[in-house]
């Protein structure tokens, strides 16, 4: 038997602010009831069941549910019916301070109806932070890839802008065989109670005209209580889960086959172990990306964003050599996912040629931002995590 050449690491994860993972699916309104401050989430094989002998109803529910009219309102036939619907509940999640109406919710990812975060999701996010730590002859191939789409756009030749970088990143971090993350495994997380969970509420930041607006269906406004809200499941700040991470030296130093890490970060100082590496970097990387969108949200008078980043900061500044802060999960944005935090307007012009679905505008780019919303009011940004590595 081959010796397992990893060192294996418990992960700790503490859920700063409303975290969402998932975002693929929407649940819709007529699966769930809200009565008082609860979301109750329905279990319709139990439903039909239960109710197996009473046909009208049998007949009205797959009616309505078929034809998806907007107007069906699942609670009204339950009523009719006297049917207690909380005896056919799947869960039962609280609205944290959700005002705004909505007809869908955003699901967070789940196993056998448990909440949890996957080991895919977690490693994804740190390997996109630590892209943002590339040394600047190796942020090029980026550059170069851009130029090299913009270019045949020009030349009329179609171009998919999910591919641009697939390129550099090849050339940066090779196949799958050559890649260093290879050497670092990352588990799944515990399970959490639906205790652990909410339902929150999004609006869209919108940058017009130099202007702060927020995003409706009929067009940019100024309230932001009249904003369009996006709805989703979440995970509440404090809330704790765990798993396990595993990572060889070669995910740093590198071996005959795979070059490590070490020569393609910009790092410095003498670290003890690749935990130790890996949190570095993506604390510089946080750091970086916490002060850019705090001079981002002062220019635009977001003072309670600016304050919550402010918290984020201090909480990095304070954090042992085996923690860092993350950004992970739905409603996070472009700047946290990509290296466009490099780009400037001439990039920006580029990729508004071969992007032109995304209505790039050079000048500002990105314009816009999701944050949290309670009880009305600006609250938090969304997804900041603190790991740590025992």
């Amino acid at each position: 038997m081959v010796a397992d050449s990893f060192e294996s690491k418990t992960y700790e994860i503490e859920v700063l602010t409303p975290t969402i993972i998932g975002g693929q699916d929407k649940i819709q309104s007529f699966e769930f009831v809200r009565e008082g401050e609860y979301l109750y989430f329905l279990n319709f094989d139990k439903l039909f069941e239960q109710n197996l002998f009473k046909d009208s109803f049998i007949e009205e529910l797959s009616r309505g549910l078929s034809s998806g009219a907007r107007d069906f309102n699942i609670k009204d036939i339950l009523k009719k019916y006297s049917i207690d619907f909380k005896k056919a509940v799947k869960y039962t999640l609280r609205l944290e301070g959700v005002t705004s109406p909505y007809r869908e919710v955003v699901a967070f990812v789940k196993s056998a109806g448990r909440f949890y975060i996957p080991g895919s999701s977690l490693k994804g996010a740190m390997r996109s932070s630590m892209t943002k730590a590339l040394s600047k002859n190796l942020l090029q191939f980026y550059e170069s890839a851009l130029s090299n789409a913009y270019q045949k756009v020009l030349n009329r030749n179609r171009v998919d802008p999910k591919f641009v970088s697939r390129d550099a990143d090849e050339k940066i971090f090779g196949t799958p065989y050559e890649s260093p993350f290879k050497y670092l495994r990352v588990s799944d997380s515990s399970f959490v109670e639906q205790e652990s969970a909410g339902i929150f509420e999004i609006k869209v930041l919108n940058i017009c005209s130099n202007q702060p607006k927020w995003f409706s269906r009929n067009g940019n406004i100024d309230d932001p209580k009249q904003a369009t809200a996006i709805v989703a499941e979440g995970l509440k700040p404090g809330v704790k889960l765990y798993g396990s991470i595993k990572a060889e030296k070669d995910l740093i130093e590198g071996n005959a086959t795979v070059k490590g890490l070490k020569e393609k970060l910009l790092t410095s100082g003498v670290l003890s172990s690749p935990y130790e590496f890996v949190a570095q970097i993506l604390n510089s990387v946080a750091k970086d990306y916490i002060q850019k969108e705090m001079t981002f949200y002062s220019k635009y008078n977001q003072k309670q964003i600016v304050s919550e980043y402010q918290k984020l900061l201090n909480i990095l500044n304070s954090l042992d050599k085996n923690q860092f802060l993350l950004q992970i999960g739905f409603s996070t944005g472009y700047l946290s996912k990509t290296v466009g935090i490099f780009f400037n307007k001439s990039h920006f012009e580029k990729l508004s040629r071969v992007d032109t679905q995304s209505k790039i505008n050079p000048d500002i780019f990105p314009k816009s931002r999701r944050l949290l919303f309670k009880d009305g009011q600006v609250w938090t940004v969304p997804g900041w995590i603190k790991v740590t590595i025992r």
